[in-house]
């Protein structure tokens, strides 16, 4: 390799170690363009607005409440398209993060997951519990989710391919999907609440 080295001229040397040097700088400024195009996706889920519908679908799951037809029904079923459409969105991102790197899976797809998952593994159940309330609610009226709902389940089944532990793959892939699933959900050890005429939308 020394005498190789030794025989090049200079100039070529200058420009070898450059292009190294560029190689690898080109390579580090695209693994932080992914990494923050990561950290983007991820914190879509703690705006304002999404944290507010978390929050209003998370009083009617968790504390297993119920609701009427009217103001409020209105709001939780808004908040219950606002997170399946930002599921939906957060879907497409992850879909294209993995196209721009021929299909495999990064640093920054691994930050994804690890990011969304607690969050993905809560709405399996959310999503189910609500939309039973919704119904229940007012049944003249459907929910037609379109392709939205399609989208949060192809979400659920990407991550469940790099899951090894067998109970969160089945939360992931099976549970709410079939009858033949017990949902490890702690929502539903818990009794269900009437919502009294002074509670609010909050």
């Amino acid at each position: 390799m020394e005498t190789f080295l030794t025989a090049l001229p200079p100039a070529a040397i200058v420009a070898g170690v450059a292009l190294f040097i560029s190689v690898r700088l080109a390579r580090s400024q695209r693994r932080e363009r992914r990494l923050e195009r990561a950290h983007m996706i991820l914190s879509s889920l703690s705006t304002k607005a999404a944290v507010d519908d978390r929050h209003l679908l998370g009083t009617y799951h968790w504390r297993n409440r119920s609701f009427k037809k009217g103001e409020v029904r209105d709001e939780v079923m808004r908040a219950y398209f606002s997170m399946l459409w930002l599921f939906s969105d957060i879907q497409k991102e992850r879909t294209s993060l993995l196209t721009t790197n021929k299909n495999k899976r990064d640093e920054a797809v691994e930050h994804l997951d690890r990011g969304i998952m607690t969050v993905v593994l809560e709405y399996v159940c959310t999503f189910n519990a609500i939309k039973k309330k919704l119904l229940e609610s007012d049944p003249d009226e459907k929910l037609f989710e379109g392709s939205y709902g399609d989208h949060f389940s192809d979400l659920c089944a990407a991550l469940a391919e790099e899951v090894k532990d067998d109970t969160t793959k089945r939360m992931l892939l099976k549970v709410h999907v079939n009858d033949t699933e017990q949902c490890l959900c702690s929502c539903h050890s818990v009794s269900p609440k009437k919502t009294s005429r002074l509670t609010t939308v909050a």
